[in-house]
């Protein structure tokens, strides 16, 4: 009976751990690759930078970007990744050099944490990053009105490029 118990508890256990690392925000890895997906799709890709020592980026991933993430809602309209800034995980840069977490952070110059902060898909911020945890209450509002802005932003940065495309077209004909 022991032996069933302690079976059905590392089951149990093993269970959860898989369930709690699917439902992880995805660590950058490729940004490249990435910006060449967000392309076709005309999405923004959110990164958040984040430290494991800080307590708000635990806040703000666990109560905000991980549920979003998880809830399926922005599939196909935001990519969600994560640089973790004391970490030496490699990634690949928006202009595919290999660089580590914490020297991507470094070279974009993020200092503080949590920074959440929206790229097109030419590795180029399409609004101002949100910087901190200050204010709890009005926080989830600032990210939903920042996803919708770089949202915004993007097509119509594509439909003022098909707009150009269209007029040369036009010209040359």
């Amino acid at each position: 009976m022991r032996r069933i118990t302690a079976g059905l508890l590392l089951l149990f256990l093993a269970l959860a751990a898989a369930a709690s690392s699917a439902a992880e925000l995805p660590l950058a890895k490729n940004l490249k690759k990435d910006a060449r997906k967000a392309a076709r799709a005309q999405t923004p890709i959110l990164v958040f930078f984040a430290a494991d020592s800080c307590p708000y980026c635990h806040q703000v991933e666990d109560l905000y970007l991980t549920p979003m993430y998880k809830s399926g809602d922005y599939d196909g309209k935001l990519l969600f990744r994560v640089v973790r800034i004391e970490s030496a995980n490699f990634l690949r840069d928006f202009n595919g050099k290999r660089v580590d977490h914490e020297t991507f952070a470094e070279n974009e110059g993020v200092v503080l944490t949590p920074v959440i902060r929206f790229y097109g898909p030419e590795g180029k911020e399409l609004i101002p990053e949100l910087i901190g945890y200050s204010t709890p209450d009005f926080y989830g509002d600032y990210l939903e009105r920042a996803i919708s802005d770089s949202i915004s932003k993007l097509r119509n940065v594509a439909m003022s490029q098909d707009s150009e495309a269209f007029a040369e077209e036009a010209v040359t004909n």
